[in-house]
């Protein structure tokens, strides 16, 4: 899944951005498509007056009419410009239901909206009236839904569709459900219930519970292209690429949340195998598309969700004898077909030290001093400090590698137990012994090298200047570095992009490799896509994403724990902790009450340099 992002200083290009909408799908794009209010016809102004005619004392300013407004954004997507005007460049986007405060009580402008302008306290402006609603008191103008909680792993709640489900635009009824999914409704005559939908609503059919609900003001229709929204509100035009160059320049990176899937359960029997001839690349694939899954117009079915598809809750609601789930994009799932997904606990480490960038182990006198002090208490079994966390940093892979001990004579020898999974330790030392390096960590224990992660110091690429924030991406590794100028302050395990081992061109998801700078932030972005070989995978509102080219992102994985081995369609999967902390330090920030931000000449993004080549794939 990746939304746009690219490779230069400046804000990303518009054809870039419309390439990334259309391979990751972003959340906004469910909502339907936000129109910008044509200019009004401005009443006529007095001429100005000449110097002669003008007033011996400058007239002073009207006095404030009210305290500052609050501003209520009402679309779904409400783009922030930097000036007030519908020219003015975009600079983020407020998502439906924000809040915010205005400077003044007054539009300070109309050019372009009829409603006038807001300056917004958080910097940026927004158009008054269809776009968001200006307004006084606690009372909010609309019902909205739960709002994003930005100190949390996971901004939403999230679930894991079990099943080929219907996605309904209103609360069902018993009647509806019946058609849709072969409910049987108490009391009904069975024939009647099952004759209703034919053989496929009875095949998806479920018992339901109790729901009952009135509508919110939050319309959002989810679309066929995840990124369709957020693309035109950023104004990319869908026109400035073709479909083939699209096709071949942007990962279809959503597409990992559903090859991930896997881990949980296995492969849906109500999808199509996927299986192709060779020389039929013309003819379109036999199993479900996205396109294929898109309820009519008219009718209350907005989609059909598949098994592995991940959706955003909002909060549940009854309506006659079911329950159901209303999703951040105003759609309504039953209830019992989802299962929560809560994400990986596993996070990378803040580093509070400076390492040398030798490429080994640190040389710093304060970390030798600390590893000497180490092993003095541990000879004398006295309490110690613990050992300050520093590059090089490594992390173990799995729970069934062994470890060992160092006998006085060197000799190496397996220990008791083994290592925990993705346990995290600073390199102390480092000895080569016959066929196999062994790392040492302060619990005096010895990894081989072979069966840990291993994030070492670097020199960054020369257009990084000496004070700039910059991300290194290492693919051999598999491992993350953050660098403030030349100090690494936080490290941490990924996931790229899969490579082709088996001379598949549709296995091929390597990440793309370059100095690129962050293109724009997203809290959240919806990531859909069709693929080949694993069919169509859709998750709502990916967590923390991080556009730096086309539509490579570094964003959330919460669908898998696999970090430290290549594993996505191309972006870099990072675990929900380690990308909330890595969004909340990159440039640009994102204001609070924000969905998303831009880089500007005054706020580049910051620099991600992605280098090495991918690791095999190992499990």
């Amino acid at each position: 899944m990746f939304p746009e992002l690219r490779s230069t200083l400046s804000r990303t290009p518009r054809w870039a951005a419309l390439c990334l909408a259309l391979a990751c799908g972003g959340g906004e794009e469910n909502a339907e498509p936000v129109e910008e209010l044509p200019e009004a016809n401005a009443a006529p102004r007095a001429p100005a007056e000449t110097e002669a005619e003008a007033p011996e004392e400058p007239a002073e300013p009207p006095e404030p009419s009210g305290p500052p407004k609050r501003i209520f954004a009402r679309r779904f997507v409400v783009p922030v410009r930097s000036g007030p005007s519908r020219d003015a460049e975009r600079i983020g986007y407020l998502r439906g239901g924000a809040v915010l405060m205005a400077k003044t009580a007054e539009p300070v402008g109309d050019e372009g909206c009829r409603g006038g302008w807001y300056e917004l306290t958080t910097g940026g402006y927004v158009c008054n009236g269809r776009m968001v609603t200006a307004f006084e008191g606690e009372r909010l103008p609309q019902v909205r839904g739960t709002q994003p909680d930005r100190d949390a792993p996971l901004p939403y709640d999230y679930g894991f569709v079990r099943r080929r489900v219907p996605q309904y635009r209103n609360l069902p009824s018993d009647e509806e459900a019946a058609e849709y999914e072969g409910y049987r409704i108490p009391g009904a005559e069975p024939e009647a219930a099952e004759g209703v939908g034919g053989e496929a609503a009875t095949a998806m059919g479920e018992t339901g519970m109790a729901a009952a609900m009135g509508e919110t003001g939050m319309a959002a229709a989810m679309g066929e292209t995840g990124m369709a929204a957020t693309m035109g509100e950023t104004g990319m035009a869908a026109a400035a690429m073709s479909e083939s160059a699209m096709a071949a320049m942007a990962p279809t990176m959503a597409a990992s949340a559903m090859a991930n899937a896997a881990d949980e359960a296995p492969s849906r029997p109500d999808e199509a195998p996927g299986e192709s001839s060779e020389g039929d690349e013309g003819e379109e694939d036999e199993g479900p598309t996205l396109a294929s899954l898109q309820g009519e117009r008219g009718t209350i079915l907005m989609r059909w969700l598949m098994r592995g598809f991940y959706v955003s809750l909002d909060r549940d609601f009854r309506r006659g004898g079911r329950r159901y789930w209303r999703t951040q994009a105003n759609g309504f799932v039953p209830y019992n077909s989802v299962m929560s997904k809560s994400g990986s606990e596993f996070q990378g480490t803040v580093l509070p030290l400076p390492a040398a960038v030798t490429g080994g182990v640190a040389a710093e006198p304060e970390v030798a001093e600390a590893a000497e002090a180490t092993d003095e208490a541990e000879a004398t079994e006295t309490e110690a400090a613990p050992v300050p966390a520093h590059l090089p940093y490594a992390w173990t892979l799995t729970s069934r590698d062994p470890v060992f001990t160092r006998a006085e004579n060197g000799r190496f020898r397996r220990a008791r137990g083994a290592a925990d999974y993705h346990h995290g330790f600073p390199v102390l030392e480092e000895v080569e012994d016959g066929r196999y390096t062994y790392l040492r960590g302060p619990d005096d224990r010895w990894h081989r090298a072979r069966d840990v992660r291993v994030a070492r110091a670097v020199e960054p690429p020369s257009e990084v200047g000496p004070e700039d924030k910059w991300i290194e991406v290492n693919l051999e590794t598999q491992t993350l570095v953050l660098y403030e100028g030349r100090t690494p302050v936080y490290t941490t395990l990924v996931s790229s992009g899969l490579p082709d081992r088996r001379n598949l061109p549709d296995r091929d998801f390597e990440t793309l490799s370059g100095l690129f700078r962050v293109k724009s932030k997203h809290l959240t972005d919806t990531m859909d896509g069709d693929t080949a070989v694993d069919g169509p995978y859709s998750v709502d509102d990916v967590p923390y994403v991080m556009y730096f080219e086309l539509a490579y992102a570094l964003h959330a994985a919460f669908w898998h724990n696999r970090f430290g081995r290549p594993k996505s369609h191309g972006c870099v999967n990072l675990s929900p902790e380690d990308a909330r902390h890595i969004f909340n330090w990159a440039d640009p920030p994102l204001p609070d009450g924000w969905h998303s931000a831009y880089p500007t000449d005054e706020m580049p993004g910051t620099w991600v340099w992605v280098h090495g080549e991918t690791v095999g794939h190992t499990e």
